[in-house]
């Protein structure tokens, strides 16, 4: 008897231990990589990282990792540190590439795409208007061949720097090439507006969303002309991740026009080893819920996840997140 009781507790807490396992096994944890705190990513990976829970019943819990950035992320996506992460458009085909000084060469060639175009940064250069009725100098080509003109832009180690070399070059020339002619100046944007108010510098290029306070402050304390890019141009950054897109008239002062410019989107990676339910999981949960999420972050109120088929596909999809779209009927 004693003997038929211990193989019934023994097959009791078998039992038990398999339950247990099994409901601990119920909850994957994913990390998503961001930005460090007071930065835009940070504060969407932070609503990300409450939301996927809530919506998935607690089935998939979310550790958000407070560091990385636009250049660092898809390394850390596509070598498996993080599952998720933020990154530009232009950043992810960048590092699968392994282009630019930043990478070296060095492909990340597991990197895909769960959300794109979730925010839009416009690659936006203006002018100063008097220098430029003065000069004539109201294109692109002209500028870079003009025998005085000072090019301001952000410091080494933002992504600007980059995208405008990939203009220079597009046009015959590069950034190291009008460096040394004296040409080119690199500060914070915020000193960008005290300089351009100052005719200190006459044109200014950087990459931002609608809206962004420096540029902003820039365009409405001092006359400025809006320079176009030209169809070369436009094909050669469309090639390297900036495609072609279109800032509405009125975004920024004085601007009358929709302007036509290379765009950077902020883009949601996965790696290509993180599993299809999991990315299928998440992709719905933030897609079911943008209201939400456009409710908390105004940016984000031009992410129209519907559309994703009418994208040109910069970064291949992830399976999990496919699955999603095809079953709304957005990718066929």
């Amino acid at each position: 008897m004693f003997n038929k009781h211990i193989r019934y507790a023994l097959k009791t807490a078998a039992l038990c231990s398999i339950v247990i396992a099994g409901v601990a096994q119920a909850t994957d944890t994913a990390s998503i990589i961001s930005q460090p705190p007071g930065n835009g990513w940070y504060t969407y990976g932070t609503t990300f990282s409450q939301l996927i829970p809530k919506a998935t019943h607690d089935e998939y819990k979310i550790k958000l990792i407070p560091r990385g950035g636009g250049m660092t992320n898809p390394v850390v996506v596509n070598n498996g540190k993080a599952d998720f992460g933020f990154a530009t458009s232009n950043a992810a085909v960048w590092a699968r590439d392994g282009l630019t000084d930043i990478y070296k060469g060095r492909t990340n060639k597991d990197l895909r795409m769960v959300l794109d175009d979730v925010q839009q940064a416009y690659t936006i250069t203006v002018a100063r208007k008097g220098w430029v009725e003065q000069t004539g100098n109201d294109t692109w080509e002209k500028i870079i061949h003009a025998d005085k003109v000072i090019i301001a832009m952000k410091p080494t180690g933002s992504q600007v720097p980059i995208i405008a070399n990939y203009i220079f070059e597009s046009l015959g020339t590069d950034f190291e090439t009008l460096k040394k002619e004296g040409k080119i100046v690199q500060m914070g944007s915020g000193q960008a507006s005290q300089m351009m108010r100052d005719n200190a510098i006459d044109v200014y290029i950087d990459n931002v969303p609608a809206m962004h306070p420096n540029l902003t402050e820039m365009t409405l304390t001092s006359d400025v002309t809006y320079i176009p890019y030209s169809k070369k141009t436009l094909e050669a950054l469309a090639k390297v991740g900036l495609p072609t897109g279109t800032m509405p008239a009125g975004t920024y002062n004085e601007q009358t026009k929709d302007y036509v410019n290379p765009v950077s989107a902020t883009v949601f990676l996965t790696n290509s080893k993180v599993s299809d339910d999991i990315v299928y999981n998440v992709t719905k949960s933030l897609v079911e819920n943008q209201s939400e999420i456009k409710k908390v972050h105004s940016p984000l109120k031009f992410w129209h996840p519907e559309t994703i088929g009418s994208h040109q596909e910069l970064v291949k999809l992830h399976p999990g997140a496919l699955k999603y779209y095809r079953e709304q009927g957005w990718i066929k």
